[in-house]
This record gives structure tokens, C-alpha cells and sequence, in this order.
């Protein structure tokens, strides 16, 4: 691995994207092939229906590629366990939340369930952790408000 190489956080190779039944293939995009750099801020934009969430989903491995590989730090998504490739990737899409009544502290909290224990308690790590998260991105202002209230 090259320097360079080293740097490389995500990476797609020959990459198509779209839907699999059991009758039809439905090809949203291919030939994706990206290379994001630690440190980078990359933003994914364009219209209604072009595949913006299909591709994410397919980066996090929430949905299967149907063609090509996506590597996170140098590892092909597909040989990560679930609860490793948590703690590495995650994904929050725009769709309608389940709930709309968790505080801004309990949704971002949500965010360290691959790290807690199997009843989900939340460890005083956990909950530095969390308010870290919260006065880095300058919303404490809101850390008690419902994600209805925003």
C-alpha cells in the first residue's frame, strides 16, 4: 500500500448501482468509481430520483451492488461484520424518522449503539462521547429540544 493509498477512506471500483428482483435487473448508475480522501467534506447533489440515496445505501451496504466493489479503509465492505462496519460508516437518509419524539440528545445518541452493550445503556464514555459530538457541530442549544420542535 502506497502513502497515498494510506489516505484513501472510501473507494469504489467499477461500481454499478440500481435493483434486483428475482425477474429484472433496474440499473440506476454504473462505472461509479470514487476515491475519498481523509479530511475531505464531499458533497452528493442532484435532482429528484437520480440515485443520490440509492448509491449511499450502497456504500454503507444497507443495499447490494450489483455490479463492483466499495472499500473502506482498504477493505471490501462485503468482509466486515455488521457491528464493525457500524462503528466506521453509518448513514441517515431524509426519509420520515420512526420517531419523531427523541431529543436531539437521544437521536445523536444513536449513534453509539455498535459500542454499547446488548441492552443499549448508555456508559459515561458513551455520554461524553455524545455531548463531544453535540458541542462540536454547535448545537447544545438544541441537545433538549424534540426532533418535532427543529
Amino acid at each position: 500500500m502506497t502513502e497515498t493509498d494510506k489516505h484513501i477512506i472510501l473507494k469504489t471500483n467499477d461500481l454499478s448501482i440500481g435493483y434486483q428482483s428475482k425477474k429484472e435487473q433496474t440499473l440506476v448508475a454504473s462505472n461509479i468509481n470514487i476515491e475519498l480522501h481523509k479530511g475531505e467534506l464531499v458533497g452528493l447533489v442532484g435532482g429528484n430520483g437520480i440515485g443520490k440515496s440509492t448509491l449511499l445505501r450502497t456504500l454503507t451496504n444497507v443495499q447490494n451492488e450489483l455490479k463492483g466493489s466499495v472499500f473502506i479503509n482498504g477493505k471490501n465492505i462485503k468482509h466486515y461484520p455488521a457491528l464493525e462496519l457500524a462503528k466506521v460508516m453509518s448513514l441517515v437518509l431524509t426519509e420520515q424518522m420512526m420517531s419523531k419524539n427523541l431529543s436531539v440528545f437521544e437521536l445523536v445518541a444513536l449513534g453509539r449503539q455498535p459500542y454499547t452493550n446488548w441492552v443499549g445503556n448508555l456508559s459515561e464514555n458513551d455520554i461524553t462521547i455524545i455531548n463531544q459530538a453535540i458541542n462540536q457541530t454547535n448545537i447544545s442549544d438544541l441537545k433538549h429540544k424534540k426532533c418535532f420542535e427543529l
